[in-house]
């Protein structure tokens, strides 16, 4: 059997597992509510003819290509030649 210390230990883990689980799904709904109206309204917005601007931080520019990198063709990189080493003999 375990002992009562062992048990109320126990139980007070799953306990504390559950009421912190009840918690996290709890805001996440919430979160999900309020997402939830705000795409309703974003909806109701474009229904209606007006268009949702995208804030500037969302936005992303292409990079610039250099105009030299389009038109040079793909070629292999030179060969570096190789100095000769002195050849040693093993003792």
């Amino acid at each position: 059997m375990l002992s009562p210390a062992l048990t109320f230990a126990l139980v007070a883990l799953f306990t504390f597992s559950g009421l912190v689980s009840l918690a996290v799904i709890t805001d996440s709904l919430m979160q999900a509510r309020v997402a939830y109206r705000r795409l309703m309204a974003e909806g109701e917005a474009l229904r209606a003819g007006l268009v949702a601007q995208a804030a500037a931080a969302e936005l992303r520019l292409r990079p610039a290509r250099p105009a030299a990198a389009a038109v040079t063709p793909l070629r292999r990189p030179a060969r570096l030649a190789m100095a000769p080493l002195p050849a040693r003999a093993a003792a």
